[in-house]
């Protein structure tokens, strides 16, 4: 799951960051992303994205700000991490602090 922008953030580019994928993926292997047909602030869209023989399955909700990469087993993800390692950069997030919610017990 990449977290790729913030909730309700219609700009987020997701269509664009797949096809980036697509482009890194395809310098290896045979590639493709099928969703459907763009809808002005579109949201819980899913698609496959198809590279070589492998099929994943694509979601992603402007309403929480992520895209997300499935399959039913692990080595296909894995070998999309390998492929991209190099082309992505991860940040970590910062622990969130517990603090009680005021007014609540």
């Amino acid at each position: 799951m990449l977290w790729a922008g913030n909730a309700f953030d219609f700009s987020t580019p997701f269509r664009a960051i797949l096809a980036d994928i697509a482009a890194v993926l395809r310098e290896t292997a045979p590639t493709r992303i099928e969703l459907p047909a763009y809808e002005h602030h579109e949201d819980f869209v899913t698609g496959t994205l198809r590279f070589g023989d492998t099929e994943l399955s694509t979601h992603y909700e402007h309403a929480l700000g992520y895209l997300a990469l499935t399959s039913d087993t692990a080595d296909p993800l894995q070998d999309l991490l390998e492929r991209l390692r190099s082309h992505v950069v991860v940040i970590p997030l910062q622990p969130v602090e517990d603090t009680p919610l005021r007014g609540c017990m």
